[in-house]
């Protein structure tokens, strides 16, 4: 018993250190331009803009059969948007910029196919993100009601949009999940360029207190990506 017992254990160690020498690793940055899709409960759109920021990671390339492959990466995303003038559904002063912070998690599925003298990459697939902060800044000092705040402050993600501080802005709720998409082209199996774009399907919009306001916000962003496997 003791022999079949080794043999299992060295059968596992070969077949698992064999999968883990398949994986390779990229390193990934670039540019991406973000914005929400914010409506009031009546179906009002706000009208923003999108924002630009870094889009940096850390990838694994796990080969699950030939010309597809599995495509984690743990990624650190500036997110935000811009409102040029007063919106009428976001009210928070005027010329509003919000810049955000994101802790993401993609999952692709990959398709590579042999086209020139390097490969077309297209996938697609689930993502989580977490808010980890921002800030936000208006053109003029923000008046709600009789109160005063100021022109420029602190991002928070809530559930609840109830209690916060008087310069914090409660964006939305923390937790995001949707679809990324990518297509790009690498070359010797190392150098790639991609156009990647994603598209929130939850509704971050906090609530207030135990009331839903009916309204709804999803992130969505787009942009190029430079990346390096070794």
């Amino acid at each position: 018993m003791s022999y079949k017992k080794s043999f299992l254990c060295i059968a596992w160690v070969l077949m698992f250190h064999n999968a883990f020498s398949q994986i390779r690793w990229e390193l990934k940055g670039g540019v991406q331009y973000s914005n929400i899709m914010a409506k009031d409960r009546d179906g009002s759109k706000a009208g923003t803009h999108s924002a630009a920021g870094l889009y940096l990671g850390l990838g694994a390339k796990i080969p699950v059969a030939n010309h597809f492959l599995v495509h984690p990466s743990l990624v650190s995303a500036r997110r935000g948007f811009n409102i040029n003038g007063v919106s009428q559904v976001l009210w928070w002063g005027s010329d509003l910029k919000v810049r955000t912070s994101y802790i993401e998690l993609p999952v692709d599925f990959l398709f590579t196919a042999k086209i020139g003298p390097g490969n077309l990459v297209a996938g697609a697939g689930p993502y989580a993100g977490y808010g980890v902060g921002g800030k936000w800044k208006t053109s003029e000092v923000v008046v709600i009601g009789d109160i005063v705040t100021s022109d420029k402050g602190e991002v928070n993600f809530q559930d609840d949009a109830s209690y916060g501080g008087d310069r914090s802005f409660v964006y939305a709720r923390p937790w995001d999940c949707g679809v990324h998409l990518k297509v790009g082209y690498a070359l010797f199996n190392r150098y790639a360029v991609s156009f990647e774009m994603q598209q929130g399907t939850a509704n971050i919009e906090p609530r207030w207190g135990n009331y839903e306001t009916g309204g709804t916000v999803k992130n969505k962003a787009w942009g190029l990506v430079l990346s390096y496997t070794f």
